[in-house]
C-alpha cells in the first residue's frame, strides 16, 4: 500500500540551496520520483537556535512523496541521508543548532504515531510558520489527523511571528519538479 509522506527539508549552512537539491536527489533514490511534489523555496528566520550558533537564515521546502516504505524505514533512510550530507547530531537538548541539512517527516498519510524515535504528525507542525507556509502550498486542503482542520486553516490560525519569505532560486532551472 502506498501513502503520501510530507517531508520538510531545511538548511542554514554552506550553499543552502545546493544542500536541499542533494537531499532531494537522495530522497528520489529511494522513493518513486514520479509522485514527488515540491513546494517553493522559503527563507526563514531560525527558530530556537542560540544566537551564537546562527550562521544564516534557513532555506526550507516541503516535499510530498508517494511511498510504499513504512514510516520507520523512511526515517532510517532520512537519517542516513542527513549523515551522508554532513549533518552532525548534537546530544538531545532544548537548544537547537545550525544544520547543514535537516529532514523531518511532517505527515505520513493519515497515520498517528507516537514512539520515542518517531512522532507523526510532527509535534511542532502546527506551531511553526516555516513549516505551514510551504506545506499549505502543496497540501493546503489536507486534513491534519489530530486536529481535524485543513493545513490552510491551521496556517491561518497560527500566531508565529518569525519571518518566512519566498526565496528566488539561484539555481535557475535546477530547482526541481516545480509544479
Amino acid at each position: 500500500m502506498t501513502e503520501i509522506a510530507y517531508l520538510l527539508i531545511g538548511s542554514n549552512m554552506n550553499d543552502r540551496e545546493e544542500m536541499l537539491l542533494k537531499a532531494l536527489d537522495a530522497i528520489s533514490g529511494y522513493i518513486n520520483t514520479e509522485e514527488i511534489k515540491v513546494s517553493s523555496l522559503y527563507e526563514t528566520e531560525p527558530v530556537g537556535i542560540g544566537s551564537e550558533d546562527v550562521l544564516q537564515d534557513f532555506l526550507n521546502t516541503v516535499v510530498a512523496v508517494r511511498t510504499d516504505l513504512n514510516p520507520f524505514t523512511l526515517l532510517k533512510l532520512i537519517q542516513e541521508t542527513e549523515y551522508e550530507l554532513g549533518r552532525i547530531r548534537h546530544e538531545p537538548s532544548h537548544v537547537k543548532h545550525s544544520r547543514i541539512i535537516d529532514i523531518d517527516i511532517l505527515l505520513f498519510g493519515e497515520r498517528i504515531i507516537f514512539t520515542r524515535n518517531l512522532i507523526i504528525p510532527h509535534p511542532e507542525l502546527h506551531e511553526r510558520r516555516f513549516v505551514l507556509e510551504p506545506l499549505s502550498e502543496i497540501a493546503g486542503n489536507m486534513i491534519h489527523p489530530l486536529f481535524n482542520l485543513t493545513i490552510c486553516e491551521i496556517k491561518n490560525m497560527n500566531t508565529d511571528k518569525h519571518y518566512v519569505k519566498p526565496y528566488s532560486s539561484n539555481k535557475g532551472a535546477r530547482w526541481p519538479l516545480k509544479n
